[in-house]
């Protein structure tokens, strides 16, 4: 009848010198040690990333920025541009309406010149008649009737 072991447990594990204790110490402030580098280098490359993606995040700000003020820029210089075509054209139309306007005063002007002169050359045709008329009433009243005292 013999006992066989298949597992025990080991709860507690001592020496008088302290060896083992001394031997965890080491090993646990070197697992310590390691945790907090690798924590360190975690935060430096959390750090690094962060202000990778700052700068990549100002880089595409400043390239949107850019692209607006591009774009305002552009459409203020056609805004001006249409501005400037569109007062050309209302100059251009009150030019043309005073343009208008002076013809058609000219063409007044004509026409009332050619009204003086029918007016002229029908007062002379007025005045030749009665030059003509006088000139037969004078023969009618002074020349014959003294023709004919002369031929009595």
């Amino acid at each position: 009848m013999g006992i066989t072991v298949v597992s025990y447990t080991i709860k507690d594990i001592r020496d008088e010198e302290g060896y083992l204790k001394a031997l965890g110490l080491a090993r646990t402030a070197e697992v310590k040690r390691d945790a907090r580098i690798g924590e360190a280098e975690a935060k430096k490359e959390t750090m690094i990333r962060e202000a990778i993606a700052e700068e990549e995040r100002m880089a595409a700000k400043l390239i949107n920025d850019t692209e607006i003020a591009k774009a305002q820029r552009d459409f203020e210089l056609k805004k001006a541009a249409y501005d400037v075509e569109i007062q050309t054209k209302k100059a251009e139309a009150e030019l043309a309406y005073e343009l208008q306007a002076a013809k058609t005063k000219q063409r007044i002007k004509e026409e009332q010149m050619q009204i003086d002169v029918v007016e002229r050359t029908q007062q002379i045709a007025v005045q030749e008649q009665e030059i003509q008329r006088r000139e037969r009433e004078l023969e009618a009243t002074v020349r014959r009737p003294a023709e004919a005292e002369k031929f009595r």
